[in-house]
């Protein structure tokens, strides 16, 4: 999760704790700089995650798996499935290959130089594999700035696979 949306979910969710995990060192630094006491920022190998079984109600990811190499997605979404609660949802966000604008700026962002995007047919199939049996996607961001006035109509289209983005939300089958 980014050191962004930690903060907006630490508004409405006062209660929770919010873990933020990543590989890089740098950029929990960042999260940690930006929003000091808001997200405990955790130290993640990348493969296995530092919490015991049935931790989570909730896990979220933010357009990273496309920088994941793909033998490894099945394995860490099955230790996503480890880490959370039956009947605990897990979010996954993704940029859609199928969006010609995307794939645009995909293409021409430097961060992204290595990035491989997936479709949601992929994503789905690999989250059924780890073990998650109830998805549902969702498609996002089919209006650009400058067409903000046309957002509203985007719930509309949320099953086209046109947007620039798209969800996935699962639900780890209860015991």
């Amino acid at each position: 999760m980014s050191a962004t949306r930690s903060a907006r979910c630490a508004k409405p969710f006062p209660d929770s704790e919010i873990v933020l995990l990543d590989p890089s060192s740098q950029s929990l630094d960042i999260a940690r700089t930006r929003f000091p006491g808001q997200a405990h920022c955790q130290p993640f190998d990348g493969q296995t995650i530092p919490y015991g079984d049935d931790h989570f109600d909730l896990v979220f990811t933010a357009c990273v798996f496309h920088h994941i190499p793909e033998e490894l997605h099945v394995g860490l979404l099955a230790e996503i499935g480890r880490v959370m609660k039956p009947d605990g949802s897990f979010f996954l966000f993704e940029h859609n290959p199928w969006n010609p604008l995307t794939r645009h700026a995909v293409r021409n962002c430097s961060f992204d130089e290595n990035a491989v995007l997936i479709d949601a047919r992929q994503m789905n199939s690999r989250m059924a594999a780890a073990g998650f049996s109830k998805t549902k996607t969702v498609y996002r961001i089919f209006f650009p700035r400058f067409l903000a006035k046309l957002r509203p109509l985007e719930r509309y289209l949320a099953g086209l696979p046109i947007g620039a983005q798209y969800f996935v939300h699962a639900v780890k089958p209860s015991l």
